[in-house]
Formats: C-alpha cells, sequence, structure tokens
C-alpha cells in the first residue's frame, strides 16, 4: 500500500516540479548564474523559448557491429522549384517556390526564404511565392530554423534569371 501511496505522489507532484521557474543571476563580476531558487523578492522568472524537437529516425542495429554508432541519414532541404540556373519566362515577375526534404518538418518549425541575401518573412510552409522580381539574374536559399532562430537545415544557394517572354522571339524549349 506505501508504494501505491508514494506513486501516487510522485505522479501528482512530478509535473509540479518539472514546471519549476527559473532565475537569472549576474553578479558583480559579471558571472551568470541560473537557478530554481527565487535570489529576491522581486526577481521575476526568465520566459524561456518553446522546446523544439525533431523526430528522430530508428535505424535498426547490426548486432554484428560492436561500435553503438548508427547511420543516421541528416535532415536535408533542397528546391524542388525553381531549379539552379532556371531561366522564368512570362510569369509576369511573380514566383513560386517549393521546397523538398527528406523528412516530415515539424509544425513548429519556420522557413526563411532569402532572395539576393535578403531575408523574406518566415513562413511554415515549404512553398512561398514572390510577387515582384525584377527581370534579371537572382539568387535564392532557404532555412529552416527553429522559433528561436536556431538553423536546422539550409539549401545550397541557386541562381535563376526572370526573362520577359517576347512575342517576335519565342523562349527555347
Amino acid at each position: 500500500m506505501k508504494i501505491w501511496v508514494l506513486a501516487a505522489c510522485l505522479i501528482v507532484f512530478t509535473p509540479l516540479v518539472l514546471a519549476q521557474a527559473i532565475y537569472k543571476v549576474v553578479d558583480e563580476n559579471g558571472n551568470v548564474t541560473y537557478t530554481d531558487q527565487q535570489p529576491s523578492d522581486d526577481a521575476e522568472p526568465m520566459v524561456l523559448p518553446e522546446l523544439n524537437v525533431l523526430d528522430g529516425q530508428s535505424v535498426p542495429v547490426d548486432p554484428s557491429t560492436d561500435t553503438e554508432e548508427t547511420d543516421v541519414e541528416p535532415l536535408r532541404l533542397s528546391f524542388s522549384s525553381p531549379q539552379d540556373e532556371e531561366n522564368i519566362f512570362g510569369t509576369g515577375n511573380s514566383l513560386s517556390v517549393a521546397l523538398e526534404s527528406n523528412i516530415e518538418i515539424p509544425p513548429t518549425a519556420l522557413v526563411v526564404f532569402y532572395l539576393d541575401g535578403q531575408a523574406q518573412d518566415p513562413v511554415q510552409s515549404l512553398t512561398y511565392s514572390f510577387d515582384f522580381i525584377p527581370r534579371g539574374e537572382h539568387s535564392l536559399r532557404a532555412e529552416l530554423q527553429t522559433a528561436s532562430g536556431r538553423v536546422l537545415a539550409a539549401t545550397e544557394s541557386i541562381t535563376f534569371f526572370m526573362r520577359q517572354a517576347s512575342r517576335l522571339n519565342p523562349p527555347p524549349p
């Protein structure tokens, strides 16, 4: 019976212990300490960013190997559209881009597209539409980030060309 009471207490009080406030204390020498003990009555607890976790891939273990290392494929992110060195014709200078990944992207991850080095607003999608891109050569890359800005994966930079379709000279096939 004592074991059941102890187990019930652990179940009830464990979430309270795990949800304790964390305080940041900086001393006169600039040394930083983090603690769960409130340093003063007016101390405010830190606001911690949301934890962002990617699901891991399970890899079968070969019992014939004596090492614990496994070959887990790293997260890859690449453009499926447009392609590197692609000429874009007749779109009214708008462009839709699409990314692909080798694993499922967590719903809290953000994608930041960079057009000619300029970051666009983060989106929670592997697609993005640019309304107006001037004619000429442009570079494009993207990063998959956590809500706190940590980069989880990045594409290679690609180059594409916005062209105006000519009625006299149609684009080559």
